[in-house]
Protein backbone atom coordinates (compact mmCIF):
# COMPACT_ATOMS: atom_id res chain seq x y z
CA UNK A 1 0.00 0.00 0.00
CA UNK A 2 1.38 3.41 -0.89
CA UNK A 3 1.76 6.26 1.57
CA UNK A 4 1.63 10.00 1.21
CA UNK A 5 5.02 11.70 1.10
CA UNK A 6 6.78 13.07 4.15
CA UNK A 7 6.87 16.56 2.65
CA UNK A 8 4.76 18.92 4.74
CA UNK A 9 2.30 20.94 2.65
CA UNK A 10 0.23 23.79 4.03
CA UNK A 11 -3.52 23.34 4.22
CA UNK A 12 -4.30 26.97 3.44
CA UNK A 13 -1.48 29.17 4.68
CA UNK A 14 -1.31 32.92 4.68
CA UNK A 15 1.17 35.35 6.17
CA UNK A 16 0.80 37.21 9.45
CA UNK A 17 3.87 39.30 10.12
CA UNK A 18 6.92 37.07 9.88
CA UNK A 19 5.19 33.89 11.03
CA UNK A 20 3.41 31.38 8.83
CA UNK A 21 -0.16 30.99 10.08
CA UNK A 22 -2.73 28.38 9.09
CA UNK A 23 -6.28 29.52 8.58
CA UNK A 24 -7.34 27.45 11.59
CA UNK A 25 -5.06 29.56 13.79
CA UNK A 26 -2.03 27.29 13.86
CA UNK A 27 1.34 29.04 13.99
CA UNK A 28 3.11 26.07 12.54
CA UNK A 29 6.75 27.07 12.82
CA UNK A 30 6.45 28.16 16.44
CA UNK A 31 4.79 24.87 17.32
CA UNK A 32 7.36 22.83 15.41
CA UNK A 33 10.18 24.58 17.23
CA UNK A 34 8.74 23.75 20.66
CA UNK A 35 8.01 20.16 19.67
CA UNK A 36 11.48 19.69 18.22
CA UNK A 37 12.94 21.00 21.47
CA UNK A 38 10.96 18.40 23.43
CA UNK A 39 12.17 15.51 21.27
CA UNK A 40 15.77 16.77 21.35
CA UNK A 41 15.68 16.97 25.14
CA UNK A 42 14.73 13.27 25.11
CA UNK A 43 17.56 12.44 22.68
CA UNK A 44 15.13 11.18 20.06
CA UNK A 45 14.45 12.37 16.51
CA UNK A 46 11.24 11.09 14.91
CA UNK A 47 10.42 10.93 11.23
CA UNK A 48 7.22 12.56 10.00
CA UNK A 49 4.62 12.05 7.29
CA UNK A 50 1.01 12.81 6.52
CA UNK A 51 -1.56 10.18 5.58
CA UNK A 52 -5.05 10.51 4.12
CA UNK A 53 -8.11 8.92 5.74
CA UNK A 54 -10.53 8.85 2.78
CA UNK A 55 -13.74 7.86 4.59
CA UNK A 56 -13.27 10.72 7.04
CA UNK A 57 -11.94 13.03 4.31
CA UNK A 58 -9.13 14.23 6.57
CA UNK A 59 -5.33 14.22 6.51
CA UNK A 60 -3.46 13.44 9.72
CA UNK A 61 0.12 13.87 10.79
CA UNK A 62 2.11 10.86 11.99
CA UNK A 63 5.51 10.76 13.71
CA UNK A 64 7.57 7.58 14.09
CA UNK A 65 10.49 6.64 16.30
CA UNK A 66 12.12 3.29 17.00
CA UNK A 67 12.27 -0.08 15.26
CA UNK A 68 10.43 -3.34 15.88
CA UNK A 69 6.79 -4.41 16.03
CA UNK A 70 4.47 -1.50 15.25
CA UNK A 71 2.54 0.20 18.05
CA UNK A 72 0.05 2.97 17.21
CA UNK A 73 -0.47 5.61 19.92
CA UNK A 74 -3.89 7.23 20.47
CA UNK A 75 -3.88 10.29 22.72
CA UNK A 76 -6.70 11.88 24.69
CA UNK A 77 -7.77 15.48 24.79
CA UNK A 78 -7.13 18.28 24.89
CA UNK A 79 -3.70 17.14 23.72
CA UNK A 80 -1.68 15.98 20.71
CA UNK A 81 0.64 13.17 19.71
CA UNK A 82 3.83 14.62 21.22
CA UNK A 83 2.42 14.05 24.70
CA UNK A 84 3.69 10.49 24.14
CA UNK A 85 7.29 11.65 23.49
CA UNK A 86 8.60 11.00 27.06
CA UNK A 87 7.38 7.40 26.78
CA UNK A 88 8.25 6.65 23.16
CA UNK A 89 11.79 8.01 23.56
CA UNK A 90 12.43 5.47 26.35
CA UNK A 91 11.26 2.40 24.45
CA UNK A 92 13.53 -0.23 22.90
CA UNK A 93 12.41 -2.77 20.29
CA UNK A 94 9.13 -1.05 19.37
CA UNK A 95 8.24 1.02 16.32
CA UNK A 96 6.22 3.82 17.90
CA UNK A 97 3.72 5.42 15.49
CA UNK A 98 2.30 8.57 17.02
CA UNK A 99 -0.66 10.31 15.41
CA UNK A 100 -2.05 13.79 15.95
CA UNK A 101 -5.76 13.01 16.12
CA UNK A 102 -7.84 15.13 13.69
CA UNK A 103 -8.19 18.66 15.02
CA UNK A 104 -5.07 18.44 17.21
CA UNK A 105 -1.41 19.28 16.75
CA UNK A 106 -0.68 19.65 13.03
CA UNK A 107 -3.43 17.39 11.68
CA UNK A 108 -6.35 18.73 9.71
CA UNK A 109 -9.47 19.56 11.66
CA UNK A 110 -12.45 17.22 11.75
CA UNK A 111 -15.63 18.16 13.65
CA UNK A 112 -15.89 15.21 16.04
CA UNK A 113 -18.98 15.49 18.25
CA UNK A 114 -21.46 13.21 19.98
CA UNK A 115 -23.66 13.25 16.87
CA UNK A 116 -21.02 11.64 14.63
CA UNK A 117 -18.93 9.83 17.22
CA UNK A 118 -20.17 6.34 16.30
CA UNK A 119 -19.02 6.75 12.71
CA UNK A 120 -15.71 8.38 13.68
CA UNK A 121 -14.91 5.72 16.28
CA UNK A 122 -15.74 2.87 13.91
CA UNK A 123 -13.55 4.23 11.12
CA UNK A 124 -10.64 6.19 12.59
CA UNK A 125 -8.24 3.49 13.77
CA UNK A 126 -9.08 1.01 11.00
CA UNK A 127 -8.60 3.67 8.33
CA UNK A 128 -5.37 4.83 9.98
CA UNK A 129 -3.95 1.30 9.91
CA UNK A 130 -4.93 1.02 6.24
CA UNK A 131 -3.24 4.34 5.44
CA UNK A 132 -0.10 3.20 7.27
CA UNK A 133 -0.06 -0.07 5.33
CA UNK A 134 -0.43 -2.16 8.48
CA UNK A 135 -2.57 -5.29 8.66
CA UNK A 136 -2.16 -5.42 12.45
CA UNK A 137 -0.50 -3.40 15.18
CA UNK A 138 -0.26 -3.00 18.92
CA UNK A 139 -2.20 -0.09 20.42
CA UNK A 140 -1.11 2.25 23.23
CA UNK A 141 -4.00 4.50 24.23
CA UNK A 142 -5.11 7.05 26.79
CA UNK A 143 -8.43 8.66 27.77
CA UNK A 144 -10.44 9.44 24.58
CA UNK A 145 -7.80 7.47 22.69
CA UNK A 146 -8.59 4.60 25.07
CA UNK A 147 -12.25 4.83 24.05
CA UNK A 148 -11.25 4.68 20.37
CA UNK A 149 -8.93 1.73 21.00
CA UNK A 150 -11.57 -0.32 22.82
CA UNK A 151 -14.20 0.46 20.17
CA UNK A 152 -11.81 -0.68 17.44
CA UNK A 153 -10.94 -3.85 19.37
CA UNK A 154 -14.65 -4.68 19.58
CA UNK A 155 -15.42 -4.17 15.87
CA UNK A 156 -12.10 -5.12 14.23
CA UNK A 157 -10.24 -7.48 16.58
CA UNK A 158 -8.22 -8.91 13.70
CA UNK A 159 -6.40 -5.56 13.34
CA UNK A 160 -5.03 -5.35 16.90
CA UNK A 161 -2.36 -7.54 18.52
CA UNK A 162 -2.09 -6.31 22.11
CA UNK A 163 -3.28 -3.11 23.74
CA UNK A 164 -1.99 -0.94 26.58
CA UNK A 165 -4.54 1.36 28.22
CA UNK A 166 -3.02 4.22 30.20
CA UNK A 167 -5.38 4.98 33.13
CA UNK A 168 -9.11 5.53 32.73
CA UNK A 169 -10.53 5.24 29.20
CA UNK A 170 -13.21 7.79 28.39
CA UNK A 171 -16.71 6.41 28.63
CA UNK A 172 -16.27 3.54 31.09
CA UNK A 173 -18.96 3.01 33.69
CA UNK A 174 -18.32 5.02 36.85
CA UNK A 175 -16.08 7.61 35.18
CA UNK A 176 -15.99 11.00 36.91
CA UNK A 177 -16.09 14.09 34.68
CA UNK A 178 -13.72 16.88 35.85
CA UNK A 179 -15.05 20.39 36.32
CA UNK A 180 -13.32 21.93 33.29
CA UNK A 181 -14.92 19.33 31.01
CA UNK A 182 -18.35 20.03 32.48
CA UNK A 183 -17.77 23.73 31.91
CA UNK A 184 -17.02 23.02 28.23
CA UNK A 185 -20.69 22.07 27.82
CA UNK A 186 -21.62 25.76 28.25
CA UNK A 187 -20.78 27.65 25.02
CA UNK A 188 -19.78 30.92 26.69
CA UNK A 189 -17.55 29.15 29.23
CA UNK A 190 -16.03 27.07 26.45
CA UNK A 191 -15.22 30.24 24.53
CA UNK A 192 -13.70 31.84 27.60
CA UNK A 193 -11.50 28.82 28.30
CA UNK A 194 -10.21 28.80 24.72
CA UNK A 195 -9.62 32.58 24.78
CA UNK A 196 -7.80 32.73 28.13
CA UNK A 197 -4.14 33.82 27.96
CA UNK A 198 -1.79 30.85 28.05
CA UNK A 199 0.50 30.74 31.08
CA UNK A 200 2.77 28.21 32.73
CA UNK A 201 0.88 28.64 35.98
CA UNK A 202 -2.37 27.74 34.23
CA UNK A 203 -0.75 24.76 32.50
CA UNK A 204 0.60 23.43 35.80
CA UNK A 205 -2.81 23.89 37.36
CA UNK A 206 -4.38 21.87 34.53
CA UNK A 207 -1.84 19.07 34.96
CA UNK A 208 -2.45 19.07 38.72
CA UNK A 209 -6.19 18.88 38.06
CA UNK A 210 -5.86 15.62 36.15
CA UNK A 211 -3.91 13.89 38.90
CA UNK A 212 -0.33 15.04 38.43
CA UNK A 213 -0.04 17.36 41.43
CA UNK A 214 2.73 15.27 43.00
CA UNK A 215 4.84 15.42 39.82
CA UNK A 216 4.17 19.14 39.37
CA UNK A 217 5.24 19.84 42.97
CA UNK A 218 8.33 17.67 42.55
CA UNK A 219 9.36 19.53 39.38
CA UNK A 220 9.22 16.40 37.21
CA UNK A 221 7.79 18.21 34.18
CA UNK A 222 10.83 19.47 32.31
CA UNK A 223 11.11 22.98 30.85
CA UNK A 224 11.05 21.45 27.36
CA UNK A 225 7.81 19.60 28.06
CA UNK A 226 6.18 22.71 29.50
CA UNK A 227 7.32 24.81 26.53
CA UNK A 228 5.73 22.29 24.16
CA UNK A 229 2.56 22.07 26.25
CA UNK A 230 2.17 25.85 26.26
CA UNK A 231 2.84 26.05 22.53
CA UNK A 232 0.19 23.41 21.85
CA UNK A 233 -2.36 25.66 23.53
CA UNK A 234 -1.06 28.95 22.14
CA UNK A 235 0.11 28.09 18.61
CA UNK A 236 -2.42 25.49 17.42
CA UNK A 237 -6.19 25.24 17.24
CA UNK A 238 -6.10 22.14 19.46
CA UNK A 239 -7.73 23.69 22.52
CA UNK A 240 -10.58 25.29 20.59
CA UNK A 241 -11.31 22.11 18.62
CA UNK A 242 -11.04 19.80 21.61
CA UNK A 243 -13.20 21.91 23.92
CA UNK A 244 -15.91 21.95 21.27
CA UNK A 245 -15.75 18.16 21.07
CA UNK A 246 -15.63 17.69 24.85
CA UNK A 247 -18.57 20.04 25.28
CA UNK A 248 -20.74 17.74 23.17
CA UNK A 249 -19.84 14.68 25.26
CA UNK A 250 -20.89 15.87 28.74
CA UNK A 251 -23.45 18.00 30.51
CA UNK A 252 -22.66 20.56 33.20
CA UNK A 253 -23.85 17.97 35.73
CA UNK A 254 -21.31 15.45 34.48
CA UNK A 255 -23.72 13.20 32.60
CA UNK A 256 -21.95 11.34 29.80
CA UNK A 257 -23.58 11.30 26.36
CA UNK A 258 -24.64 7.74 25.36
CA UNK A 259 -22.44 7.92 22.25
CA UNK A 260 -19.34 8.03 24.48
CA UNK A 261 -20.46 5.14 26.67
CA UNK A 262 -18.40 1.94 26.78
CA UNK A 263 -21.07 -0.49 27.89
CA UNK A 264 -20.26 -3.69 29.76
CA UNK A 265 -21.63 -5.59 26.75
CA UNK A 266 -19.13 -3.89 24.44
CA UNK A 267 -16.27 -4.49 26.88
CA UNK A 268 -17.21 -8.16 27.20
CA UNK A 269 -16.90 -8.49 23.42
CA UNK A 270 -13.25 -7.34 23.46
CA UNK A 271 -10.87 -10.27 23.28
CA UNK A 272 -7.67 -8.32 22.61
CA UNK A 273 -5.09 -8.94 25.38
CA UNK A 274 -5.10 -5.65 27.27
CA UNK A 275 -2.89 -4.25 30.02
CA UNK A 276 -4.12 -1.32 32.13
CA UNK A 277 -1.39 0.91 33.57
CA UNK A 278 -3.66 2.98 35.79
CA UNK A 279 -2.60 6.01 37.82
CA UNK A 280 -3.79 5.76 41.42
CA UNK A 281 -4.40 9.53 41.43
CA UNK A 282 -6.45 9.58 38.23
CA UNK A 283 -9.49 11.78 38.99
CA UNK A 284 -11.45 10.25 36.10
CA UNK A 285 -11.61 6.89 37.84
CA UNK A 286 -10.29 5.43 41.10
CA UNK A 287 -9.24 1.84 41.78
CA UNK A 288 -12.82 0.57 42.00
CA UNK A 289 -13.51 1.88 38.48
CA UNK A 290 -10.27 0.29 37.27
CA UNK A 291 -11.17 -3.11 38.75
CA UNK A 292 -14.70 -2.94 37.38
CA UNK A 293 -13.43 -2.08 33.89
CA UNK A 294 -10.83 -4.85 33.85
CA UNK A 295 -13.36 -7.41 35.14
CA UNK A 296 -15.67 -6.66 32.20
CA UNK A 297 -13.00 -7.45 29.61
CA UNK A 298 -12.23 -10.93 28.39
CA UNK A 299 -8.43 -10.83 28.67
CA UNK A 300 -7.15 -7.94 30.75
CA UNK A 301 -4.70 -7.27 33.56
CA UNK A 302 -4.38 -4.24 35.83
CA UNK A 303 -1.54 -2.50 37.59
CA UNK A 304 -2.31 0.47 39.81
CA UNK A 305 0.54 2.97 39.73
CA UNK A 306 1.06 5.04 42.91
CA UNK A 307 1.62 8.80 42.65
CA UNK A 308 0.51 8.82 39.01
CA UNK A 309 -2.37 10.63 37.34
CA UNK A 310 -4.51 10.45 34.22
CA UNK A 311 -1.43 10.39 31.94
CA UNK A 312 0.66 8.05 34.11
CA UNK A 313 3.65 7.69 31.77
CA UNK A 314 4.43 11.36 32.40
CA UNK A 315 4.94 10.69 36.12
CA UNK A 316 7.55 7.96 35.60
CA UNK A 317 8.48 7.44 31.92
CA UNK A 318 11.10 4.77 32.71
CA UNK A 319 8.68 2.58 34.65
CA UNK A 320 5.95 3.02 32.05
CA UNK A 321 8.34 2.16 29.22
CA UNK A 322 9.48 -1.00 30.96
CA UNK A 323 5.86 -2.06 31.49
CA UNK A 324 4.89 -1.33 27.88
CA UNK A 325 7.89 -3.19 26.48
CA UNK A 326 7.31 -6.20 28.69
CA UNK A 327 3.64 -6.49 27.79
CA UNK A 328 3.84 -5.75 24.06
CA UNK A 329 6.99 -7.79 23.42
CA UNK A 330 6.61 -10.57 26.00
CA UNK A 331 2.97 -10.54 27.08
CA UNK A 332 3.70 -10.03 30.78
CA UNK A 333 3.90 -6.59 32.45
CA UNK A 334 6.62 -6.38 35.15
CA UNK A 335 6.45 -5.20 38.70
CA UNK A 336 7.29 -1.56 39.39
CA UNK A 337 10.87 -0.62 38.60
CA UNK A 338 13.12 -0.67 41.67
CA UNK A 339 14.64 2.54 42.99
CA UNK A 340 18.11 1.01 42.87
CA UNK A 341 17.78 -0.17 39.27
CA UNK A 342 20.03 1.59 36.75
CA UNK A 343 18.33 4.23 34.59
CA UNK A 344 17.45 3.25 31.06
CA UNK A 345 19.56 4.48 28.17
CA UNK A 346 17.72 6.69 25.70
CA UNK A 347 18.32 6.21 22.01
CA UNK A 348 18.18 8.62 19.10
CA UNK A 349 16.40 6.99 16.20
CA UNK A 350 15.34 8.06 12.72
CA UNK A 351 15.84 11.20 10.64
CA UNK A 352 14.92 14.71 11.62
CA UNK A 353 11.47 16.23 11.31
Amino acid sequence: MTHTTSTVQDLAPHQSGMRKVRLDGTREQAYRKSERGLWQSLEATPTERYVELPRLAVRVRVQEVGEGPAAVYLHGGPSAGATWAPLAAQLNGIRSIIVDRPGTGLSEAFPVAAANLDSFADHFLVDLLDALGLDRAHIVASSFGGFLGLRAAAIAPERIDRMVQMSCPAGVSGMTVPTFMRAAAVPVLRWLMAAMPVSERGARSMLSGIGHAASVEAGLFTPEFMTWYLSLQRDTATMRNELRMIGSFFTVRGIVHPALSLSDALLRSVRTPTFFYWGADDPFGAEDVAEQTVAALGDATLRMVPRAGHLPWLDDPADAARAVESFLLEGAPPMRIGAAQAPRKRRTVGSSV
